[in-house]
């Protein structure tokens, strides 16, 4: 059974790093949920929280690090993007969670118009078994080995991808890994967490609100 979660979301809004482009205003709350540079207001007619509603007009982008990995198995020194037995794979947990996000997105009819992943296996499959597709790009792909030189080629490919506008009516999905979106923001997310951005138009972006894998399940009506 997969745990139940909260929404997360940044407790010191200025933690992102010093060349970041992001700007966090005091979060508002409604009701149980919080949002960093929201104070959109729920429908009266369902009660549903603002997040939803936001999403089903599409606009945003959502980055997704992949669903839950068999930890008992890393990644080789050197591991083949084609290859997925020399890599870190998705566990049970992670393939019943993709499948209910993607399902609880369908429920809620929020549009999902481009969905790009990382060509790593764990992150394709996170987004074929949740959006029922995925076009793979090195933007998103893991940097090895993790350090300041290879943050800065993670943070090259991914600005971009967070800054552009989606496709009218719809939502961009990214499936990647943690440390692609750590170089940028300065937080890391969760196996299957999500961080939802709103692109300002003028090549930047502005965080919205962060969902654990989990809780999109309790969003549905």
């Amino acid at each position: 059974m997969l745990k139940r979660a909260h929404f997360l979301t940044l407790k010191n809004h200025h933690d992102a790093s010093s060349h970041s482009l992001f700007h966090f205003p005091p979060p508002c709350s409604i009701g149980r949920f919080t949002f960093i540079n929201s104070c959109a207001r729920s429908t009266r007619h369902t009660g549903r929280p603002a997040l939803t509603d936001a999403l089903k007009k599409g606009g945003y982008t959502l980055f997704f690090r992949h669903t839950a990995t068999d930890q008992s198995k890393g990644d080789q020194d050197k591991p083949v993007v084609a290859d997925c037995t020399t890599q870190r794979n998705l566990s049970r947990e992670g393939r019943i969670e993709a499948r209910v996000i993607g399902q609880t997105f369908d429920n809620l009819q929020i549009p999902v118009g481009q969905v790009l992943a990382s060509p790593y296996c764990r992150a394709v499959e996170t987004a074929r078994l949740g959006f029922a597709r995925a076009e793979a790009s090195d933007a998103l792909i893991e940097q090895k080995p993790q350090n300041d030189t290879t943050a800065k080629i993670a943070e090259a490919g991914l600005r971009p991808l967070l800054a552009a506008a989606s496709i009218a009516g719809t939502n961009t999905v990214l499936v990647s890994h943690g440390f692609n979106l750590r170089s940028i923001s300065g937080f890391a997310l969760a196996e299957g967490e999500a961080a939802v951005y709103l692109p300002d138009g003028k090549g930047g972006f502005n965080l919205v609100a962060r969902v654990l894998a989990a809780k999109w399940s309790s969003l549905a009506p």
